[in-house]
């Protein structure tokens, strides 16, 4: 089984918890960002994840993540995995049953102005398309059935930035041209995949409420958090 989870914000007990009520075992769990890492005590942290994987390995479970706006980019490199526990870099493809998936993480804090860069907020948390290696990539797979992301195009829900965010903007004159700039880039990301091939479902997460719905043939999922989401 494949199964799709939102934003979790550094709850990994809470996550062993979901994932236990659910009784899922033996599937492949994919977390569509903001896992929350780089938040707290670097030996809590580990602690709270080697956990967190003993716990996946004994039930059968592998659990892939790709970054959001709240994670440390430094984990996203390729050098920090635990056995049942992988953190994806950007553009990366897991063949997951029949089902071959692009994921490529990150996005804006609309926050970040109260955030202290190194801390709890970094330059590089943002979408960054790029096409020389969605290219490369792509021209080493058959097929994208299926795509993740941490934002979303603006051709999916949500449509309009909402009272929170204008709330940011007030001290952050550069806030919503940056927002608006990412969702087309996301935008760029679908017609350039669906170009090339026709994903089906594409999965995000980062706004903290569910909808779902579809666009030009591709039905998208926005998880809330802490939601899990089965693929059928």
């Amino acid at each position: 089984m494949i199964y799709f989870i939102g934003d979790i914000h550094g709850k990994f007990k809470g996550l062993v918890h979901w994932l236990k009520q659910r009784k899922i075992t033996d599937s492949k769990i994919v977390q569509v960002g903001d896992f929350g890492l780089g938040f707290t005590d670097k030996v809590k942290e580990i602690n709270d994840l080697q956990h967190l994987n003993n716990f996946l390995k004994i039930t059968g479970n592998t659990m892939y993540a790709i970054r959001g706006n709240h994670d440390d980019p430094a984990y996203f490199d390729g050098k920090v995995a635990y056995s049942n526990l992988i953190f994806l870099k950007d553009y990366s493809i897991l063949d997951i049953e029949d089902k071959t998936i692009l994921l490529v993480g990150g996005a804006i804090s609309i926050d970040r102005t109260t955030r202290t860069e190194g801390k709890d907020y970094w330059k590089e948390e943002v979408f960054v398309f790029d096409a020389e290696k969605l290219d490369r990539v792509l021209a080493e797979t058959r097929k994208v059935d299926i795509v993740v992301t941490h934002n979303a195009p603006s051709e999916f829900w949500p449509y309009d930035l909402g009272k929170v965010v204008r709330t940011y903007a007030i001290q952050d004159i550069n806030l919503i041209a940056e927002l608006a700039k990412e969702r087309d880039l996301h935008s760029k990301l679908l017609k350039y995949v669906s170009s090339k091939f026709s994903p089906s479902h594409w999965y995000y997460g980062h706004f903290h409420f569910t909808n779902q719905g579809e666009y030009s043939g591709v039905k998208y999922y926005a998880l809330g958090e802490e939601e899990i989401q089965e693929h059928i």
